[in-house]
């Protein structure tokens, strides 16, 4: 009789612990070994339209209030990007700590390379960003080298958005803009999550030895409205956190929208 308890709590705690196995497999996952660069997230800038492609320093676009302006540089801090099935509850996202750049001036930064396991995923999301332990951690290298123009100091943090350019509307020096947009405290916190839909009937099918690209495009029309009117004539500059880099950050956290998503 007690052998046969026994084996009874046995069965019993491998089931629970089997159970408790499969559960954490639909928990989001960042360790891939050996496919560190089966997915691509392609950003691509556009302005207004997802296909007027934003050129830099020659073109100039309108934004919502007639306002003239060219754009010299256009870069942001993405961080923690999660896939998801919503069906299924698989998950993966990348380790928290990994930071990437994306820089439209340089070009191979537009590609954000990470593996992903293998699996369906319908959904993707990301921050637009750089969390207050990172801000005041020692090591401050890679992406986040303060040599990348995007750090201000230890206090203020890092600039977590940039757009900058010139415009006739401007009242600055130089008819320059420039929204350089950071702040992780509480009440002015600039940390965006991006959720973004696939399109009808697409989704991620990532099988063994195959890779993704899931094209993005990246809409600067979007900084200057929706739901915060932000003119160039009235409000040239943004260089510190507070209210204003809050309300731009608000406006640039629905500039993505995803084009196309290739499974190869």
């Amino acid at each position: 009789m007690n052998q046969l308890h026994f084996s009874v709590q046995r069965i019993a705690y491998l089931l629970v612990c089997t159970l408790l196995f499969a559960a954490c497999q639909k928990e989001a996952n960042n360790k891939v070994e050996g496919l560190e660069t089966n997915m691509t997230l392609h950003f691509t800038p556009v302005v207004k339209y997802d296909s007027v492609r934003m050129y830099f320093d020659t073109v100039s676009y309108e934004n919502a209030f007639q306002e003239r302006f060219t754009v010299k540089n256009f870069k942001f801090y993405i961080r923690s990007i999660r896939l998801s099935n919503a069906e299924t509850g698989d998950a993966f996202q990348t380790s928290a700590e990994k930071y990437f750049l994306v820089n439209f001036k340089d070009t191979p930064t537009a590609e954000v390379k990470f593996g992903v396991l293998p699996s369906k995923y319908n959904r993707l999301s990301f921050i637009i960003g750089v969390d207050s332990a990172t801000t005041v951690s020692a090591t401050k290298a890679e992406a986040l080298d303060p040599g990348k123009g995007m750090f201000w100091n230890d206090d203020a943090g890092y600039i977590f958005a940039k757009l900058e350019g010139t415009s006739p509307s401007s009242t600055a020096s130089g008819k320059t803009f420039a929204y350089n947009i950071g702040g992780f405290k509480s009440s002015v916190d600039a940390n965006k999550e991006i959720q973004l839909l696939f399109p009808y009937g697409k989704q991620v099918t990532m099988d063994a030895n195959k890779s993704t690209t899931i094209e993005i495009t990246a809409d600067v029309y979007d900084w200057f409205r929706n739901p915060h009117d932000i003119k160039i004539s009235q409000t040239p500059t943004c260089n510190t956190p507070g209210v204003l880099a809050a309300a731009v950050a608000e406006n640039y956290s629905k500039m993505f929208t995803i084009m196309s998503v290739k499974n190869n």
